[in-house]
């Protein structure tokens, strides 16, 4: 869900790295700008948005349009950010021209960037990136269980981020830009591994009822769901999930009750004795 932001703070603003009409849409308000990025100039050095770090971010994109595809993502390094690209394309795979409302926020004690789409969007060619970055780590597409989609821009461990966001149009474009911010808190940031992401619960104190939520590598049939204290597998949950090909796949369950204590929250696949395999863990003290 995409709350309201709770802190802003000033620092270099982005246009876009051509000669463009930009429609940039922040809070349901729209403003177009045209602007010139002299070749070889820093993209990120000039521009009049804000960044954000907490909360939502912008409110971006139109109300008819004809993207119905993600067709790409690129992430680009800036010498004052760090720039997400990501293309949409038509059902007949040309490149679209808009793209329709979509949210980008940034989720607090993770330091995800998420970018909720378009209903109209419900295909993708990409379902994950590595992003080389300071401050971004790694890009995922997932399918959420009512098949909607969204990005998750997953940032690096120990690092708190600003971001702004604003969409190009003909061809259309989302264009998010990240920069470091120093005086926010901290976040937790997501467990992450080559089969699973797990987004809450954050590690610490944590109380019952328990949602564990993040998604899994896309084609998987099923997930496992281990809580772990010492050596004892307390609870041990199969999660079917629908075997999505094109995305990762999103996971959610709730647990009422459990172990006291420290426990390990394991999300991934067991091996023949129920014990974790490939998976992300998580460590929180229950009542």
């Amino acid at each position: 869900m995409v709350v309201a932001a709770t802190a802003t703070f000033a620092a270099v603003a982005c246009t876009p790295t051509d000669t463009v009409d930009t429609t940039s849409t922040t809070a349901l308000t729209t403003s177009t700008s045209t602007s010139t990025v002299p070749p070889g100039a820093d993209p990120c050095a000039s521009g009049g948005l804000a960044f954000t770090s907490e909360g939502l971010v912008a409110t971006v994109g139109d109300a008819e349009s004809d993207a119905t595809r993600v067709g790409g993502i690129r992430w680009q390094p800036e010498p004052s950010c760090e720039r997400i690209i990501v293309e949409f394309s038509t059902s007949a795979g040309s490149p679209a021209t808009s793209v329709g409302l979509m949210g980008v926020s940034i989720l607090s004690g993770t330091g995800i960037v998420r970018i909720t789409l378009p209903d109209s969007v419900d295909e993708t060619a990409v379902a994950d990136l590595k992003a080389d970055g300071e401050l971004a780590s790694q890009l995922f597409v997932v399918r959420d269980g009512d098949g909607s989609l969204f990005i998750d821009v997953v940032t690096t461990a120990g690092v708190a981020v600003g971001a702004r966001a604003f969409v190009q149009a003909s061809p259309a474009l989302l264009i998010i830009d990240l920069v470091s911010a120093p005086d926010a808190p901290i976040p937790a940031g997501a467990a992450v591994s080559e089969t699973s992401v797990v987004a809450t619960p954050l590690p610490g104190p944590a109380l019952y009822p328990l949602t564990v939520e993040g998604y899994a590598r896309p084609s998987v049939r099923s997930v496992r769901l281990l809580v772990i204290s010492g050596d004892t597998v307390e609870i041990d949950r199969a999660i079917a999930l629908s075997g999505a090909t094109d995305a990762w796949q999103a996971v959610a369950t709730r647990l009422d009750d459990g172990p006291s204590g420290m426990s390990t929250i394991f999300l991934g696949s067991a091996d023949a004795n129920g014990r974790p395999a490939d998976g992300s863990t998580v460590v929180v003290d229950l009542p």
